[in-house]
């Protein structure tokens, strides 16, 4: 079939001795000190199983709260040139594509590392924030141990905590650690605010997802893109990779950062500021069990925390520049997999439900985001006056999904949606 020769090709090129990664043995892990015993919590899909980050919030004297960021920290079993640092060089990343994944790290390694519920091992930014939702005191950095609570999951969650029920303290509690959450998705709109990257009014956008019915029928999952869940845990995260790029900067270390000084955004192992975050510093940290510029990220920084730790590189190491050259290399081809994938498996649902017209929002020129789908298309007849973002109806001329082939015809302008 053509999506598994599609996968094939892909695993042959990328993944050329098998995608089961090979179980390696697990170092002993440095003694840490225990943290606090605090109401810990992750947040993530049901069917993810490489759990990086949790979340806590500590009640202060001052009436303040102290956030707890924990993230997964694999790299303290990763020496030098080791078996397992081999195997994140060549896989750089875990692979997505409808139905199925490649970790990048071996099972073991998951399943020691993963912030599954129980103690784990933690790499902890800790950040109080006082009564107006201000960072009130310098943040630290801490590796220890930690207890994570809670595992929520977003599927179990999300009915009750939306942008329509759930938020209001006046509101009946649902599940554990609903009141953090509230209080959370305040502070996150706060840090939206204060980067100037809040937007009330929006329209809506939506994140699709390819599924598979039992009997082999594709059904396409629509998750609204910045939901409360999805915009407390994203400000969380840009704050910790924020604040630990900064981290790295001041202290003259070089690192696997993310800059939008104009344009587009790349990577660079020189800190600059991301314009389309409106930070002045910005690195990948909080998915190392997933990217390996996180694991690089996490190695350098582990050695700003502990003086036995030495960084893994040095400024204009040539070997950096190679793992960046690397992962962004091999990033870019896994996104363009996925994106391959789920454009078959898009044109596949369109056959299922014999669909002859859709609506669309232009990107620029001829290129437009088809509703309903995460795929992206050209179409014919465009008028050349037509301004990106405007929604249209196109018709479909022409369907093959094993030719990968759709071709579209523009019909004409619809009204815009309505803000949200």
């Amino acid at each position: 079939s053509l999506p598994q020769y599609l996968l094939d090709g892909f695993c042959c090129k990328h993944f050329p001795q098998g995608t089961t990664a090979p179980e390696i043995t697990v170092p002993a892990i440095p003694e840490l000190s225990d943290a606090a015993d605090l109401l810990t919590f992750s947040i993530d899909d049901a069917e993810t199983s490489e759990i990086d980050d949790a979340l806590s919030v500590q009640d202060l004297p001052n009436g303040g709260k102290r956030v707890g960021i924990h993230i997964a920290v694999p790299t303290l079993a990763i020496a030098e040139n080791s078996p397992i640092e081999t195997l994140i060089k060549q896989r750089q990343s875990t692979a997505y594509y409808p139905g199925g994944k490649i970790t990048m790290l071996p099972d073991n390694w998951i399943q020691t590392f993963s912030l599954d519920e129980g103690k784990r091992p933690v790499l902890s930014l800790y950040v109080e924030v006082d009564a107006d939702f201000q960072v009130a005191s310098t943040p630290q950095t801490r590796l220890e141990n930690l207890t994570i609570k809670h595992n929520l999951r977003i599927q179990d969650i999300e009915p009750h905590f939306n942008a329509d029920t759930g938020l209001s303290k006046n509101e009946p509690v649902q599940f554990p650690c609903q009141p953090q959450l509230r209080w959370l998705y305040r502070f996150a709109v706060e840090r939206q605010k204060q980067r100037d990257r809040y937007e009330e009014n929006r329209a809506p956008q939506y994140d699709y997802g390819i599924e598979f019915n039992p009997d082999g029928s594709v059904r396409i999952s629509r998750r609204e893109r910045g939901s409360p869940i999805d915009t407390l845990v994203s400000e969380m995260m840009i704050l910790a990779n924020s604040t630990w790029a900064q981290m790295l900067d001041e202290n003259d270390l070089p690192g696997l950062f993310r800059v939008q000084t104009s344009g587009k955004v790349r990577m660079s192992t020189q800190s600059e500021p991301h314009i389309g975050m409106g930070v002045a510093h910005y690195g990948w940290f909080t998915s190392p069990l997933r990217r390996a510029a996180d694991c690089i990220n996490q190695l350098q920084l582990l050695s700003l925390i502990d003086s036995k730790l030495s960084p893994r590189f040095q400024k204009n190491d040539s070997n950096l520049f190679a793992a960046l050259r690397d992962f962004d290399a091999t990033y870019t081809a896994y996104a363009d997999f996925q994106r391959q994938m789920e454009a078959y498996w898009s044109l596949i649902y369109l056959e299922q439900e014999q669909c002859r017209e859709l609506t669309a929002v232009l990107l620029k020129e001829d290129l437009v985001r088809i509703d309903g789908l995460p795929l992206v298309n050209r179409v014919h007849g465009i008028p050349i006056d037509i301004q990106p973002k405007t929604r249209m109806k196109l018709a479909i001329t022409q369907l093959d999904a094993e030719q990968q082939l759709l071709s579209l015809k523009y019909l004409n302008v619809l009204p815009p949606e309505p803000a949200a």
